[in-house]
């Protein structure tokens, strides 16, 4: 199995030796990065834990010459500046995907109500529709608002309003900790079982589990997985009864108080651990 981990919380890293910094998570023991991508052609001053086409391409040449992959590519649209026309994004994923063969494509774009759930919809069904032909899936991420129940229907979410909306085609990437914000991340995995392709392991201290969410989570709330109160253990007990499974879960560690690298380290023991 693939063990990745998500660029997102490596700016400073990246910043500071892009292709240091892959080799260090090489030999710390990662197999994989799934990068979040922008479709744009220079980084300019863009943070590094948002890939450029010239980043990601001087990256994937450090990674194909270390044996590493890319199990999946986080797109760099969904919040404010960075929504862009459906077409556009089209265009993008091909273009990555002829470029380096990659086929699952993420988008995430929180929304926390009923309209907001429809419109994501539409733009998830337009982009899948003119992928799958190319051997690409489309896959959603989630934070805590997609789990909030609709207002006028009971025991629906608007996760479930997404879905049947969006065709069912496009799958899921549940990140677990966001999930464990807004209920039980076992029981939510096990409620999109047919949906599931891949999972984000995030996990938070225990003092932190109740009470908050996306919006107020402190800094310091981040914890190496396996040593929060997230159930990543059976969580990860679950992937044999999940049926469109691909082989590879991705550490996504937003942010922590202390050195980075470190904490990715101990959270890739402990799931290899929990992998036994």
């Amino acid at each position: 199995m693939i063990i990745a981990t998500n660029t997102f919380g490596l700016t400073k890293e990246f910043e500071a030796d892009l292709t240091g910094t892959i080799r260090k998570l090489h030999g710390i023991g990662f197999t994989g990065i799934e990068p979040l991508v922008l479709f744009q052609e220079k980084q300019g001053s863009m943070t590094k834990n948002l890939w450029a086409q010239d980043t990601l391409k001087t990256a994937w040449e450090t990674m194909q010459e270390l044996g590493m992959s890319i199990p999946s590519v986080h797109l760099g649209v969904g919040f404010g500046w960075m929504t862009m026309p459906a077409r556009m994004v089209i265009q993008g994923i091909l273009k990555v995907h002829d470029a380096y063969g990659i086929d699952k494509f993420i988008i995430s774009a929180p929304f926390g109500s009923a309209p907001l759930a429809l419109r994501w919809a539409a733009f998830a069904r337009s982009i899948d529709k003119a992928i799958r032909p190319h051997g690409c899936t489309l896959i959603y991420h989630n934070h805590d608002d997609e789990f909030h129940a609709l207002k006028k229907n009971t025991g629906r979410t608007n996760m479930d309003l997404f879905l049947d909306h969006a065709g069912p085609d496009v799958m899921m990437q549940i990140d677990i900790g966001w999930a464990g914000l807004a209920g039980d991340e076992r029981e939510i995995v096990k409620r999109y079982a047919d949906r599931v392709v891949l999972l984000h392991l995030k996990d938070f201290y225990a003092r932190y589990r109740t009470g908050y969410t996306r919006k107020n989570m402190p800094p310091e709330a981040f914890s190496p997985i396996g040593a929060g109160a997230i159930h990543t253990k059976e969580v990860l007990q679950m992937i044999p009864e999940l049926p469109h499974y691909a082989d590879a879960v991705v550490i996504d560690q937003d942010k922590y108080q202390g050195d980075m690298l470190e904490s990715l380290e101990v959270g890739l023991k402990n799931i290899r651990e929990m992998l036994k």
